[in-house]
């Protein structure tokens, strides 16, 4: 006999039922009492569950869960400023087109003006940072499936927060039945980064009247979740220059790419050649925006026409003009223009390789030959740690970086096999790096970040999560605080770079990976990381910490030297 149901527990089965048959492959949790009917809900219906204490930390769980299972993720919380700390997940996803789910429980509706504890304005608080907000309020059976149809569509663009006002009683008088739970969630729904909707036509005829009129054509890859076309891209490195950071996925398909932006535009300016020379016609951009600011402000010196791909609608003006949004997925983008580049070539005998995309390659290939002994010069530092990190890295392991520094030297080196890393630059936040990569490797996929000591503190909340996954690897930068601001003029010029910026510090790790049962393992040289990254993969009982101690200034002024043996 089933037990009685409340409103609000109907009504949260009803509403998780809707979402796993629409794709929802898991949930992270935090607890709370006002969230009671939906923490019921996914038990009785038998979601894939993880409990995170704190929820700025479980929506980026979730970010990296459905960043490793490609289909949408759910973060439930309570109500209050719980749905606050949803907001920098949401806004990652937001920026990545990722398949997010916030769902926020909430007091009955005026709550918050009526001088009751634990209330805040709740319905379309993260309106700016998501594809579509919802108020899900024990709708009507017929209501509610337009609104789980309306949450099916946002969610192929992005995330989504779905309010969730619940009246008490919050509990049955025993467990949640999905008895009235319909209907089932499909066996094995696929990725989720399908059809976003059509190529337009306009799309494909211009780009084959680049290929006609020899327009220079820069495809220009952000960070992007999903793996790219790599027959489709083939194609595209015959009639544009393939320039993108190594989280985009072009560097995955193993052609000649560009990443090391910044490495290579310092070599173009130490060359004297003017960047008319270099400046694109035509610019195809998706994903995040791109880790180089000089590069993106060398591009926007000419205002080259700009056609940005996402199929959320997004179109910035990353170059002195707006840019034209092509709707759809940047796979399907790719296919297509491929396939208006072959139509070109079956129609005409195909030519020689283009001498401007020759040339951004052929300054590539130079910086690439002086590269080895360029680092091998240099002192123990961060760049060695990376570099050593980088050819030791496994290829069957993900890959995760923190902002700040580490994604930048990632830049440098390139990846084993055809491993495509990640990192969090849709808002380039140092918050949630550990978190995410938490999240990727809670679902299945052995995964290591590379990390400053910083941005480990501070998402160190991250690690209050059950269950915890042991095929995590963290190697944290442990290079006294701040390095990326040494890297910049500003900061020195102030007088407080190292009392206000930089936050110089002594903060021990060890006692930090105790508390959260994480094995730790400190090295203060190369010859030390090199013997602790022999055996670092190897299966453990609980996921690993390996602090990396560099000097802090000395690695400034290791990159400094590193760039001007480039330029020479």
């Amino acid at each position: 006999m089933s037990t009685p149901e409340t409103t609000a527990t109907a009504s949260a089965l009803q509403l998780v039922a809707g979402l796993r048959h629409a794709g929802m492959a898991a949930v992270v949790v935090s607890p709370g009492s006002r969230n009671a009917p939906l923490i019921q809900a996914f038990s009785a219906l038998g979601m894939r569950t993880v409990v995170a204490l704190d929820e700025r930390s479980a929506a980026h769980h979730a970010l990296g869960m459905a960043l490793t299972l490609k289909k949408p993720v759910a973060v439930c919380c309570t109500s209050g400023t719980a749905v606050l700390n949803h907001g920098p997940g949401l806004a990652e996803a937001h920026r990545s087109g990722l398949p997010l789910i916030s769902l926020t429980a909430d007091l009955p509706a005026g709550a918050h003006g009526e001088w009751q504890s634990q209330t805040l304005a709740q319905d379309g608080v993260h309106a700016p940072h998501v594809r579509a907000s919802f108020t899900w309020d024990a709708p009507r059976e017929a209501d509610g499936q337009t609104l789980l149809e309306d949450m099916a569509d946002a969610l192929t663009c992005g995330p989504i927060h779905v309010n969730c006002p619940f009246d008490e009683p919050l509990y049955p008088e025993g467990p949640a039945s999905a008895e009235h739970a319909a209907p089932p969630a499909p066996a094995e729904p696929g990725d989720w980064n399908g059809a976003h909707g059509a190529v337009p036509d306009w799309f494909s005829d211009r780009m084959e009247q680049a290929a006609q009129e020899g327009e220079r054509v820069l495809l220009l890859g952000g960070t992007h979740p999903w793996s790219l076309p790599a027959p489709a891209l083939k194609t595209w490195a015959k009639f544009a220059a393939l320039v993108g950071d190594t989280t985009s996925g072009l560097c995955a398909a193993g052609l000649p790419t560009l990443s090391a932006c910044d490495r290579w535009l310092s070599a173009v300016n130490a060359s004297g050649r003017p960047w008319a020379d270099f400046a694109p016609d035509l610019i195809v951009s998706f994903g995040a925006p791109l880790l180089s600011r000089r590069l993106r402000s060398a591009l926007a010196q000419t205002a080259p026409e700009h056609l940005h791909i996402d199929p959320g609608g997004s179109a910035p003006a990353a170059f002195s003009a707006a840019a034209r949004n092509v709707g759809c997925s940047v796979e399907a983008a790719l296919d297509a223009g491929a396939q208006a580049f072959n139509a070109f070539s079956a129609a005409c005998a195909e030519s020689e390789d283009q001498p401007w995309r020759k040339m951004w390659w052929d300054f590539e290939c130079a910086l690439r030959e002086r590269h080895p002994s360029a680092v091998n010069s240099a002192p123990w530092s961060d760049l060695i740690a990376h570099q050593l990190l980088h050819a030791a890295m496994p290829a069957d392991w993900g890959l995760h970086l923190g902002n700040s520094t580490p994604v930048r030297y990632a830049q440098l080196f390139e990846s084993r096999g055809n491993q495509h890393p990640w990192s969090n630059r849709g808002v380039a936040g140092i918050d949630g790096c550990n978190a995410t990569a938490v999240g990727a490797a809670l679902s299945g996929q052995p995964t290591t970040l590379i990390t400053g000591e910083l941005g480990f503190l501070y998402d160190a909340n991250a690690f209050h999560i059950h269950p915890q996954p042991d095929n995590l690897r963290i190697a944290v930068i442990h290079n006294g605080g701040g390095g990326i601001f040494r890297w910049l003029d500003g900061p020195e010029r102030t007088g407080l770079s190292a009392s206000h910026f930089e936050w110089q510090h002594h903060t021990e790790l060890r006692p930090l990976c105790d508390l959260h049962g994480l094995i730790h393992e400190r090295v203060t040289n190369a010859e030390g990381l090199q013997a602790a990254l022999k055996d670092w993969w190897e299966p453990a009982v609980a996921a690993k910490v390996l602090e990396i101690v560099t000097p802090g200034p000395e690695s400034a002024e290791a990159y400094k030297r590193y760039l001007a043996a480039m330029r020479a």
